[in-house]
């Protein structure tokens, strides 16, 4: 798929409401299909990236962290892992709800985003 198949999956998705967020878009690609929204943050490196690529308008930057070192997200995710251990296996839905309870933890679509949840479970176990 090419980028211009990408920015026009956002464009279609797009409403005159304000910015594009990722949950409307995907309600938009359950009807419609197309490209997930961790496919189009890997080709564009952020959803507000995309959007603008695509020419939609954007919310402000976030003032959460926009760039996390692959070393920062094992790094994250090996803390989940020493938080459960020895209760639970360390899934990546688990992980994702306890980024949500640990402000400056990156959230789990941008773990996933950046690096297999095998491979970032891996790394931070290792």
């Amino acid at each position: 798929m090419e980028d211009r198949d990408l920015l026009d999956a956002l464009r279609a998705a797009a409403t005159p409401d304000g910015p594009l967020s990722t949950a409307a878009y995907e309600r938009h690609r359950e009807a419609a299909g197309g490209p997930s929204v961790a496919w189009i943050i890997r080709r564009f490196g952020t959803w507000r990236s995309a959007c603008a690529a695509a020419g939609l308008p954007t919310n402000a930057a976030s003032a959460r962290r926009a760039t996390w070192s692959e070393d920062d997200l094992v790094a994250h995710v090996a803390a989940y892992l020493a938080d459960l251990a020895p209760r639970a296996s360390g899934s990546f839905a688990g992980y994702a709800a306890w980024a949500k309870e640990h402000p400056g933890a990156p959230s789990g679509a941008t773990v996933r985003a950046r690096l297999p949840w095998a491979e970032a479970k891996r790394r931070a176990e290792g």
